[in-house]
């Protein structure tokens, strides 16, 4: 893999290209929200930093350095994720074996490469490890990430190049979730596109979600209710669905605006071919024959699903969130 086998990002790109053509040290700081491609751009980075003939894309892919890293057998680069066990990393290893391990000289690479994932360390971790980030060694290069830049203190950020990613434009996630999600249905493709905000993992989420066949079917069921359901059935039952799959809330989501999606397609060409829910066909059919519904209403449906989705985003309360989306959809489809 290279630069180029990496979606979107093009100034990001250039940046990385000409810090490896100068060999810098130092330290780097990818910024962006959870899915946006940080860790993914810090490997291709890291591995074109560690080669021993990188170009202007990158990692060359064949000297030796380049097939360690790829195998997973380097000794010269130190990953700092996620831990199994605890919340976040313990300050203990990053005395012990992270600021230690940065005196050390790279056994086969030019460079020794540290990825430190900062949304797991805090305070004293990331203040544990100022000095390593004020004064590295000429042979080594810290990369670190952060979702969230407010978490990161400022003492870091003095000490980083900030590399910010950008919101990918939507051609750029449609490709992700193809590359990704290569059997997804085009319909799926588009809706997940459009609900991403520009971030590919949420994207990929979005469509792999919805595929769950039987949780279609079950979303289907509840969302062909609302027009005729009693609002103590809205505020019990169906308010009482979406808390169950509240794990599940964006394949949810997704699923209530493909079937949005299929109305618009039915009612605006009678016996529409291509919808995504063919084994709710004929009550959709009926739904969308009705003089009620309508593009203008259905686009205020889909508008309440999006709010729902913006609203799991801020961790809003999730009841009063999927609540109010209900309540919303009732409102425009009764007859």
């Amino acid at each position: 893999m290279a630069f180029s086998d990496l979606t979107g990002q093009k100034n990001v790109k250039s940046r990385l290209a000409s810090a490896v053509s100068e060999r810098q040290s130092g330290t780097f700081m990818f910024t962006g929200p959870v899915g946006s491609g940080r860790h993914a751009f810090a490997e291709e980075f890291a591995k074109a930093l560690m080669c021993n003939e990188p170009g202007p894309d990158g990692a060359c892919g064949k000297c030796d350095c380049c097939k360690y890293f790829g195998a997973g057998t380097t000794p010269d680069i130190m990953r700092v994720y996620k831990p199994s066990e605890t919340k976040n990393v313990k300050v203990s290893y990053i005395k012990e074996s992270v600021v230690p391990e940065a005196v050390l000289r790279p056994q086969f690479s030019k460079t020794k490469v540290f990825i430190l994932d900062l949304d797991y360390l805090g305070t004293e971790s990331q203040n544990a490890l100022l000095k390593s980030l004020e004064e590295p060694p000429a042979h080594v290069v810290f990369i670190l990430l952060s979702s969230n830049r407010d978490m990161v203190l400022d003492t870091v950020i003095s000490r980083a190049t900030e590399i910010k990613l950008d919101p990918y434009t939507n051609d750029e996630i449609v490709e992700i979730i193809r590359k990704n999600v290569p059997d997804c249905p085009p319909q799926t493709v588009t809706i997940a596109a459009a609900n991403s905000g520009g971030v590919p993992g949420k994207a990929i989420a979005i469509a792999q979600q919805g595929e769950d066949t039987d949780l279609k079917r079950e979303v289907a069921e509840m969302f062909l209710g609302i027009p005729d359901a009693t609002y103590i059935k809205l505020l019990n039952d169906y308010a009482g669905f979406m808390s169950d799959h509240k794990a599940d809330a964006v394949a949810v989501a997704c699923n209530i605006l493909l079937l949005i999606d299929d109305l618009m397609r039915l009612k605006g060409v009678p016996g529409y071919k291509n919808i995504a829910f063919t084994e709710q066909r004929t009550k959709l059919e009926k739904l969308a024959g009705s003089a009620k519904t309508d593009n203008v209403r259905l686009g205020k449906c889909a508008g309440a699903v999006r709010d729902f989705l913006k609203a799991l985003d801020v961790n809003a309360n999730f009841d009063a969130a999927s609540s109010a989306m209900l309540l919303k959809i009732h409102e425009e489809l009764k007859r």
